[in-house]
């Protein structure tokens, strides 16, 4: 825990102690469920990983309450954009998400390659991604960033494990997902030789913790 996020993160939200404190309602904290090492699911249910972490040794800190709730990416979006939480944790900045949300400064810088089977040649950026159906995360970043660059060929998962499980039955073969998690599946299954990813990555993005514009308080 002794890291420069996260005394960043404690820095950031001990401000929030002396607005929220005594009796006050749990701060509600919505994020994905399935960003390992981040935040993943136990064998048993729990959320657990470095956020969890983070979140509970911040509760401990400041006295207030926080309740975490863990779900598929894009209901945590969709959920977060209505009003039922008070922060999503690890959203990217982009211009249409600035229009909804206000975003603490960032703390981790994520890498987003292009992962391709090794048998494929040529791919190195989004243009080279013309010929290919590509498979994405639903509510992701690099959704919006792909139909930027004239990338419409694009298959739709609920999560990154879903997508690396398909890489491993064979059902596609490029994807588009933030390195982390890319990297933890695909040692997880196994297939790690068998997929390489862009150099540099298509881009980078970073966490960031974000509240619905008018709820910065």
């Amino acid at each position: 825990m002794k890291t420069v996020a996260g005394f960043l993160f404690l820095a950031l939200f001990s401000l929030l102690s002396p607005l929220r404190g005594g009796e006050a309602a749990p701060l509600r904290v919505v994020m994905d469920d399935n960003y390992p090492p981040f935040v993943f699911r136990a064998p048993d249910g729990r959320l657990q990983g470095i956020l969890i972490d983070q979140w509970r040794l911040w509760e401990k800190k400041t006295g207030v309450s926080v309740q975490i709730r863990g779900m598929e990416w894009n209901r945590a979006r969709r959920e977060m954009e209505s009003g039922m939480h008070d922060v999503i944790d690890t959203l990217f900045s982009t211009p249409e998400r600035k229009k909804v949300f206000s975003f603490t400064p960032p703390y981790r810088t994520i890498e987003v390659p292009i992962f391709f089977h090794r048998d494929i040649t040529g791919i190195k950026d989004a243009e080279s991604l013309r010929e290919f159906p590509v498979a994405v995360k639903r509510g992701d970043a690099a959704l919006e960033y792909l139909k930027q660059k004239g990338i419409y060929s694009l298959l739709e998962y609920d999560s990154y494990e879903a997508i690396v499980r398909d890489a491993l039955a064979q059902k596609i073969t490029v994807f588009v997902v933030d390195k982390p998690p890319a990297l933890y599946y695909l040692y997880k299954f196994g297939i790690q030789d068998y997929y390489r990813f862009s150099t540099p990555p298509l881009y980078k993005g970073a966490f960031h913790r974000a509240v619905r514009k008018g709820n910065e308080a």
